[in-house]
């Protein structure tokens, strides 16, 4: 740390050169920020601004009932991604047992196939009906 201080005081002008190199850096660096974030808010505008147009009727009469109703949605969103998760596990299970299905036919197929080979070649030992 020391080093760092010894190295300012003997060198000024790089620090200075450094120094404004990381300030022209950052600033760039929020710069971008501050534009996405700027046109983030004016799609947003644009886009409260056309619905508030279009549907007059369907718009809330004050904040609080705009809360309610945006709370409403909220818990049934939930309820909905609650349904989805179920839905989705109870499919993953149907498709488990499926493959276990697939996997008992191809078996079965398998000692049918070689039952079949064996009575054709005449095997002894092979099973006949």
């Amino acid at each position: 740390m020391q080093e760092i201080f010894r190295l300012i005081s003997d060198y000024p002008l790089a620090a200075i050169g450094v120094t404004f190199v990381v300030v022209v850096i950052i600033f760039f660096f929020f710069m971008r920020l501050v534009k996405i974030a700027l046109i983030l808010l004016i799609i947003a505008i644009a886009v409260g601004g056309y619905f508030y147009l279009r549907y007059p009727d369907d718009r809330p009469v004050n904040f609080g009932e705009a809360l309610e109703k945006g709370k409403e949605s909220l818990t049934k969103g939930r309820e909905l991604l609650e349904k989805g998760k179920e839905v989705y596990d109870k499919g993953k299970e149907i498709v488990d047992k499926g493959k276990g299905a697939l996997e008992k036919g191809i078996d079965k197929g398998k000692d049918a196939t070689d039952e079949i080979g064996k009575i054709i070649g005449g095997e002894k030992g092979s099973k006949t009906r």
